[in-house]
């Protein structure tokens, strides 16, 4: 028997882009709704006798009607060949109090092979030898924990009451596995998920909210999200699990998503502006990054350096990228503070708008600028 865990598909999400895609659209918003179709796609081919996601399937609990009709597309494709589909709500698609209703209510006319965990409650889904246990993100940590009690491995002959038992007994949460920091997204929401409740029989526990693909330990998977959502990925590979009860085996895999990268840190410790935008320059050109989302910090900056440097080529550059995380690390000078005390008013500031133009040959100019402010502050102690 196999199965497909899939999750944090966050659809929806427009990400730290604002650039628009040919459609008009956010163009992240399109990414993310990208690698989830190939996801589908990929899935559809693999013919798995039933589905998992495991929360998080919007980014917000109230996505647009373009991001609903989407989702409700991808999910026919998938229930239309006569595969069962579980889904359980995250915390990003959950609401937060209970008079507000659920995006997952629209879903329940779909087809009956579309199953949903979405009101704050335990549910037991049978599908064939396998029973599904979905508990969905809830209210509070005190209700998620309440549920988690309810949760009861099945199994053996069919019972006196007539209550199919099951073969297979998977189990399906949403939140941060306890004693585990790096799991945690950082989010007020997150619920807490007691290692205890990994450690009761279950074949297989479907695990969302955390990213990257990783198993937790013996039968516990976070199956990660199907796109990076945000600079702290870079280096992730993203995409779903196909899972096959009978061998217990677990395979990762992988959909395109767009380019993430990451320069080496650039130390301005000792360069001057004209430097830091060469330095800069060259690690560009060096790389094709036209549609890609770049990451690159230039540490130690002085700040009189930093005031000085020419933003608009700045933008320049970092238009080249499809994204360009460009972050300044600036490294605070006794210089700055002696230069606000003294009594001498702008004539640094008048220093160094005259050496930013000034041809200096041989010498540094950050250096220059950083001796003459000492000296404009009364500092008798310059080289």
């Amino acid at each position: 028997m196999r199965f497909i865990h899939i999750s944090d598909s966050h659809l929806g999400a427009s990400g730290f882009s604002r650039r628009l895609s040919r459609s008009g659209f956010n163009q992240r918003e399109e990414d993310i709704c990208d690698s989830f179709q190939a996801a589908v796609d990929q899935i559809i081919e693999l013919k798995p006798d039933f589905v998992l996601h495991s929360g998080d399937l919007f980014h917000s609990v109230r996505p647009t009607n373009r991001i609903i009709n989407f989702a409700i597309r991808q999910i026919l494709r998938v229930v239309s060949l006569q595969i069962p589909m579980v889904i359980i709500s995250g915390n990003h698609d959950t609401p937060k109090q209970r008079t507000v209703g659920s995006v997952f209510s629209f879903f329940e006319v779909l087809s009956p092979l579309l199953h949903l965990a979405y009101r704050n409650q335990y549910e037991l889904i049978q599908l064939g030898e396998a029973a599904i246990h979905a508990i969905p993100h809830c209210l509070n940590q005190e209700d998620f924990s309440q549920e988690l009690t309810k949760v009861e491995v099945v199994g053996g002959p069919p019972s006196a009451g007539g209550r199919r038992n099951s073969k297979f007994n998977v189990l399906m949460l949403h939140g941060v596995v306890a004693g585990i920091k790096e799991f945690s997204m950082g989010e007020l929401a997150e619920q807490e998920i007691p290692t205890s409740s990994l450690e009761r029989g279950f074949d297989y526990v479907a695990l969302g909210h955390y990213h990257r693909f990783c198993q937790v330990q013996s039968g516990g998977y976070y199956a990660g999200s199907t796109e990076r959502l945000s600079m702290s990925e870079l280096g992730q590979e993203k995409g779903f699990v196909e899972v096959d009860l009978q061998t217990r085996e677990v395979k990762f895999h992988p959909v395109p998503t767009r380019d993430m990268i990451e320069f080496p840190s650039l130390n301005a410790r000792e360069l001057d502006q004209e430097q830091i935008l060469l330095e800069i320059d060259k690690r560009v050109q060096a790389e094709d990054v036209e549609e890609k989302i770049v990451r690159l910090k230039v540490a130690s900056i002085p700040e009189h350096i930093y005031n000085s440097l020419d933003f608009r080529k700045i933008a320049e550059l970092k238009a080249r990228a499809f994204h360009f995380d460009l972050k300044f690390e600036r490294k605070e000078e006794e210089a700055r503070d002696q230069s606000t005390k003294t009594s001498i008013g702008k004539l640094n500031v008048e220093f160094q708008q005259f050496l930013k133009q000034a041809p200096v040959e041989n010498l540094k100019k950050g250096r220059l600028l950083e001796l003459g402010i000492r000296y404009l502050a009364g500092d008798s102690n310059h080289e």
